[in-house]
């Protein structure tokens, strides 16, 4: 979900995609529909014991024992822990492609990214229950499942607290327009959750982070170049 403000240009405010919004829902999910009472959750039953070894990517941005080389390891240990896919794609392919591997991004906006807490990635109130009532199991999709597991690895926040307070990660569009609704496309799933990511991060102060990747630091302009797909 694109954190775009509320006046957006006129181009933006309506569905352009085939993909309609969905119907206003009458009741708002609630924690009981992503895990009942004394059951797994669905973030920790996709996480194994152990994560996947293997080398970890760009290197070239420092060793392993240097603070970048240590928070790129730290990241891509948790995406490892969650085997969580969407067309083949995984939150550290996806991550690696277009935000480790990408030149544009500095070593100090990784690490900035890593230090982001809980209630800097929170939607505001009023966003929340604009997408409990337009997309009711928005919490329940992999589009939320596969952005929240992104987001969650980069971050070290707690998914599941992620999820709650977040119900918009991997919805496409904003709750400031018309244009809100769960994307069905592998590829629309796909570069919403990586625009999610970018927008999430330039909204909690990593600045530039929507530039590297999509070309406009802009949450408009950037959400509006994602509709085109992952650029890498």
């Amino acid at each position: 979900m694109s954190r775009i403000p509320s006046q957006v240009p006129a181009a933006l405010t309506a569905p352009t995609l085939a993909t309609a919004a969905p119907t206003r829902a009458s009741a708002p999910p609630t924690a009981a529909r992503i895990a009942a009472p004394g059951a797994q959750s669905v973030f920790e039953a996709a996480a194994p014991r152990t994560a996947a070894q293997g080398a970890m990517p760009a290197a070239w941005r420092g060793g392993p024992d240097t603070e970048i080389g240590r928070t790129i390891a730290t990241m891509v240990g948790r995406m490892r822990q969650n085997p969580i896919s969407i067309g083949g794609e995984t939150p550290e392919s996806l991550f690696t492609r277009n935000v480790l591997e990408n030149p544009d991004i500095s070593n100090d906006q990784i690490l900035a990214m890593s230090r982001v807490p809980l209630e800097k990635l929170a939607d505001s109130p009023e966003d929340r229950q604009t997408v409990e009532q337009r997309i009711p199991n928005a919490r329940e999709l992999d589009s939320h499942h596969f952005t929240v597991a992104l987001v969650a690895a980069v971050t070290g926040v707690d998914p599941q607290q992620l999820s709650q307070v977040s119900p918009g990660l991997g919805m496409t569009g904003s709750p400031s327009t018309p244009l809100l609704f769960a994307p069905e496309r592998t590829g629309l799933k796909l570069s919403t959750a990586l625009h999610d990511f970018t927008d999430y991060m330039r909204a909690a102060g990593v600045a530039g982070v929507n530039k590297a990747v999509w070309g406009r630091e802009s949450s408009w302009l950037s959400a509006a170049i994602s509709l085109g797909g992952v650029p890498r």
